[in-house]
């Protein structure tokens, strides 16, 4: 009881400041990594079970515009499974998520 009313008589610290957008590299490693990877190529346990595809391939790259990989963090990708994540991310980090994809082809080849 008595450590309680201790407790309740400290001045409470402010909350955390709000820091807005986060890094896309910190995105990538919180939401992204578990079946994309690290560098991308899906070779993770979950992205093998999944046949994530290999970002970093040319291929890849080139086949898909910025908005539809824009569009694909948004809303996800149903039949790959691709969770959508419209409401987990703002719009500026999904816009920055993609040229973060953008350089993970570019470091690979």
């Amino acid at each position: 009881m008595i450590l309680a009313l201790l407790l309740l008589a400290q001045p409470m610290p402010p909350p955390a400041p709000i820091t807005g957008v986060r890094a896309p590299a910190e995105v990538w490693e919180q939401r992204c990594t578990v079946c994309h990877g690290q560098d991308g190529r899906g070779q993770t346990k979950k992205g093998r079970q999944l046949k994530t595809p290999d970002m970093t391939r040319p291929k890849w790259q080139a086949r898909l515009s910025d908005e539809k990989i824009a569009n694909a963090i948004a809303n996800g990708v149903p039949k790959r499974k691709m969770p959508a994540f419209k409401d987990k991310l703002s719009n500026e980090e999904i816009q920055a998520l993609v040229p973060y994809l953008r350089a993970l082809g570019k470091a690979a080849h």
